[in-house]
Parts: C-alpha cells; sequence; structure tokens
C-alpha cells in the first residue's frame, strides 16, 4: 500500500514541477483540446502570464491556467520563460494606445483649429467688406464734400452778383429819382415864364 502510494506521489512530481509561470508571445488561442479541432475557450493576449501545469511534446501543446482560473490548451511554441519580450510587448501595446488617443487628440485640435480658421476666414471677409464699404463711404463723402463746396462758392457768388445787381438797381432808381427832380425843377422854372410869355402876347394883341 504505501508503495503504490509512493509511487503514486512520483508520478505526481513531473507534473508540480511543470507548474511554473511562463509568458504568451503573440496573441493565441486557448482550446478545450490539444488541436485546432477543438473549440476556442478565449483567446489569450500577448505578454499575459499563465501558469503551465503540464506539457505534451507530441501535440506541441501544453495545458496552461491563465488569470481568472480558466484552464484550457495552448501551443507551447507561444510560451516564452522570459517576461521581458512579453512585457515590451505589453509596453509596446500601451504605446500604441497611447499614441492612439494622442493621434485622437491631435485630430480634434487639428479639426479645432480648422474650424477657427473658417471662422476667423470668415470674419476677414466681414472686415474686407466693411474697409471696402468703408472706403466707398469716404470716396461718396469725398465727392460730396468738394460737390458742396463748389455749391458754396456758386453760392457765395449769386450773392455777389445779388448785392453787384442790387447796387446797379439802386444807383439806377437814384439817377431815375435824380432826373425826375431836375425835371420837375425846370418844368416849374420853364412853366411859369411860358404862361407868362403867352399872356403878355395876349394883352400885346
Amino acid at each position: 500500500m504505501r508503495l503504490r502510494f509512493a509511487i503514486f506521489l512520483l508520478g505526481l512530481l513531473p507534473l508540480v514541477a511543470l507548474a511554473e509561470t511562463r509568458f504568451v508571445e503573440l496573441e493565441v488561442t486557448l482550446r478545450s483540446g490539444q488541436g485546432t479541432g477543438f473549440s476556442i475557450v478565449r483567446m489569450v493576449r500577448s505578454g499575459s502570464p499563465v501558469e503551465v501545469l503540464e506539457t505534451s511534446s507530441a501535440s506541441g501543446y501544453s495545458r496552461v491556467r491563465v488569470a481568472g482560473g480558466t484552464e484550457g490548451w495552448i501551443l507551447t511554441r507561444y510560451l516564452t520563460d522570459s517576461p521581458i519580450g512579453a512585457e515590451a510587448l505589453v509596453a509596446a501595446r500601451q504605446r500604441v494606445d497611447q499614441l492612439s488617443r494622442e493621434n485622437r487628440e491631435l485630430i480634434e485640435e487639428r479639426n479645432r483649429l480648422m474650424s477657427e480658421g473658417d471662422d476667423l476666414a470668415g470674419e476677414l471677409q466681414r472686415l474686407k467688406d466693411l474697409s471696402a464699404n468703408a472706403i466707398s463711404l469716404e470716396q461718396t463723402n469725398q465727392r460730396l464734400a468738394a460737390a458742396a463746396k463748389r455749391h458754396e462758392q456758386t453760392a457765395a457768388e449769386l450773392s455777389a452778383e445779388n448785392a453787384r445787381l442790387a447796387s446797379t438797381a439802386r444807383r439806377d432808381w437814384f439817377l431815375a429819382g435824380a432826373g425826375v427832380l431836375v425835371a420837375g425843377l425846370l418844368f416849374g422854372l420853364i412853366l411859369p415864364r411860358i404862361r407868362w410869355q403867352r399872356r403878355r402876347k395876349w394883352n400885346d394883341l
């Protein structure tokens, strides 16, 4: 009885010795048996640590236990003793994820800048339109100012002409009045003499 128990323990020693932690180099399938004909239990990502329970050199598969306690068979050639390569893959994956996030952020920033650029282009066009309108208004104001100055000059000339004409009219009226006065005086002096001479002629007859 003791001999049989000792033989049983000796048979378990290789399995216990094989219970070691190794790392998955590439993402592989964890199957329910030793071969592609067995169903897939789950996918094991590269860099994941697994506990090797036993290895079959004939099939090239090892029975492993992954995190969470799930057991299955995996190709032995995808297992490595050194975690360096696995950790590098994990770090590379993390780096890829980080770069992906940064890329998304850069795309969002680019889209934001493009949107701001469109807004600035619209604002610039609006300012150009306002500037063009301002220039047009300034030119119109200059033309109106020049026209107003010409009108002022014309009004000043007309005012001077009116003053000249008024002065001429006053002078003419003055001369006409003086002429009438002189004519009245002459008529007043001559008329009595004419009457006296006529009376004398009548008396002579």
